[in-house]
C-alpha cells in the first residue's frame, strides 16, 4: 500500500496534530484551552493507532525551549481531562501490545522506526543489551 491516497497522506490528520500538540507545548508561551484541545486531538490519535500516534510525537519533538517545555507538559499533566486521556492510552497501548510493548517504545525512542521510514537493521551493542533484557525503556 502506498503512503498517499485519494485524499492526500494516510497519516496526514495524525501528524498534523502531533505537529500542534508538540508545538503548544515547545513555547515560551503559557497553556491554555487550545493547547488543551490540540493534544487531546493528538492523545485521540494514540488511543486509535497507537504505534502511528507514537511515531508522529517522536517526529515532532523539539527542544527549541526545553525548560517551558518541561513547564508546560507538566502543567498539562495536571489538568483532569488531559490526565484521564493519557491514562487511557497507557490502558489501551499495553492491552494491544502486551509482550512488544517495550520493543515498539524501545525501536521508536532509538529512532530506528520512524513515520515513512524503517532503518535497515544494525547488529549493534544496543542491540543486543536491549535483546538481553538489560535495557528496559518506558
Amino acid at each position: 500500500m502506498t503512503d498517499t491516497m485519494i485524499s492526500g497522506n494516510r497519516f496526514g490528520r495524525i501528524n498534523q496534530n502531533a505537529y500542534w500538540a508538540n508545538a503548544h507545548l515547545d513555547t515560551k508561551f503559557h497553556i491554555d484551552t487550545d493547547n488543551i484541545e490540540d493534544n487531546l486531538k493528538h492523545i485521540k490519535d494514540c488511543i486509535e493507532n497507537p504505534t502511528r500516534g507514537l511515531l508522529a510525537a517522536k517526529k515532532h519533538k523539539t527542544t527549541n525551549y526545553p525548560d517551558c517545555y518541561t513547564r508546560n507538559y507538566n502543567k498539562l499533566l495536571k489538568i483532569p481531562s488531559i490526565k484521564k486521556a493519557v491514562d487511557n492510552f497507557d490502558k489501551q497501548f499495553n492491552n494491544l501490545y502486551p509482550k512488544t510493548a517495550k520493543a515498539r517504545k524501545f525501536l521508536i525512542n532509538n529512532e530506528s522506526i520512524k513515520l515513512d521510514y524503517v532503518k535497515p537493521i544494525k547488529h549493534n551493542l544496543k542491540r543486543m543489551f536491549f535483546k538481553l533484557g538489560l535495557i528496559c525503556r518506558h
